[in-house]
């Protein structure tokens, strides 16, 4: 499986990437390439005036030193791109992007949305699904336990997690020794497979820290692969508004109350009795995980202290890198493509953990949080999500 261009599994770290040939702010030098444009001008305006000589003798200056021209023009434009981005000749620079938005070289991988899948249903395989909590994904994870009965082909299933909050509202002691436990149960999981034999594994709260196990996620593809059989990765989503809102129905299980979690959404970094969509995603919600690069100590939700903007796109890098099946809130085309991609025997999916009473909230209330969650990138996050695996808006393309 093939690894972004000079990265091993990249992750954000204080906001900023770097590939070899960068200075200390993640940018390409432009002085080679200015020098490399200069010399190119002035050889292209030489022969443009010795051409030009020729031509107004013969009468056809227009017809014969126009290309000549035209090079000088594109030349002297490349050089004043390659000016402004920091570019270099190995490089397109982008023609409508600000320098904030323009995308690090780093992202030059294999996008899983347009992976051709001729030879659909698979022979063989693993189904991983990324359960984010209070998505449907209860209902998700019911169907495909129901594929270990014998009627269904005693499919064999894995997970391991734990509580990352604790009803007395503190959080789990040593989420990294549950992150090792899980990826060693994969190791095994996804190992030996039968030349027609499909596995199912279950990551939920404690199992996963996405943005910094990057590297795993290739790992686990490639020795899928290996043997001759395909990783589908699959993951659902929701609107955040409507998953804050559900959220709200286990503010008493986590020993916390609505105005803490509200208070917490307002900074970009605590962490909180529970994650939006976006930071689920990318942190999961381990708020005593640590590595030595945190700059602030313990914390699972966004320990770099990266913008918004960095948020989203690291979410959509992951979700474009690693992830097959990604919906929002669409129970029957999540199943729909899983059944296609592996010719399991079709069967109901089940609904389950549904709120049985309703949920008031005041306009105030709701107004607050739609500003939170826009502040904090889940919004944006899947707006982006529809428009790329929903076709969201495509009417006005």
């Amino acid at each position: 499986m093939k690894q972004p261009n000079g990265t091993n599994g990249v992750h954000h770290t204080n906001g900023v990437h770097r590939t070899n040939g960068q200075n200390g702010n993640g940018v390409h030098s432009p002085e080679p390439t200015r020098a490399r444009s200069r010399s190119r001008i002035a050889n292209l305006l030489a022969t443009a005036i010795v051409t030009g000589m020729l031509c107004y003798r013969l009468g056809k200056f227009a017809g014969c030193a126009s290309p000549w021209l035209e090079g000088i023009a594109e030349a002297e434009q490349q050089s004043t791109d390659a000016s402004f981005w920091g570019v270099s000749d190995d490089h397109d620079a982008p023609s409508s992007l600000s320098s904030d938005e323009r995308e690090p070289d780093s992202q030059e991988y294999e996008d899983r949305r347009f992976v051709p899948r001729p030879n659909a249903p698979y022979d063989c395989g693993v189904i991983f699904f990324y359960h984010i909590p209070t998505t449907g994904g209860a209902s998700i994870n019911a169907w495909f336990r129901k594929y270990k009965k014998p009627e269904f082909g005693s499919i064999k299933y894995y997970q391991w997690w734990e509580l990352a909050v604790r009803k007395d509202g503190s959080y789990h002691p040593n989420p990294e020794h549950c992150e090792e436990k899980f990826y060693r149960g994969m190791e095994e999981h996804i190992s030996d497979l039968g030349p027609n034999e499909w596995r199912i594994a279950h990551s939920h709260v404690t199992s996963q820290y996405l943005n910094e196990s990057e590297d795993v996620l290739y790992k686990w593809r490639s020795t899928v692969e290996a043997q001759g059989c395909q990783l589908i990765n699959s993951i659902m989503l929701r609107d955040p508004l409507s998953h804050t809102m559900s959220l709200h129905k286990i503010v008493g299980a986590k020993n916390s109350t609505w105005d803490e979690w509200l208070t917490h959404l307002a900074t970009p970094s605590d962490p909180g009795r529970w994650a939006t969509v976006l930071d689920f995603f990318l942190y999961n919600n381990h708020g005593l995980r640590y590595h030595d690069d945190y700059p602030n100590g313990p914390g699972g939700r966004n320990p770099y202290n990266v913008t918004k903007k960095e948020k989203v796109r690291r979410a959509m890098e992951l979700l474009h890198r690693h992830f097959d099946v990604v919906t929002v809130s669409d129970h029957a085309t999540f199943m729909g493509k899983i059944l296609n991609w592996t010719g399991l025997t079709p069967m109901k999916m089940p609904y389950t953990n549904a709120l049985k009473r309703e949920l008031t909230f005041t306009k105030k209330e709701v107004e607050t949080m739609q500003k939170l969650l826009r502040n904090n990138g889940d919004l944006d996050f899947v707006d982006q999500v529809k428009l790329d695996y929903h076709d969201h808006l495509a009417y006005l393309d």
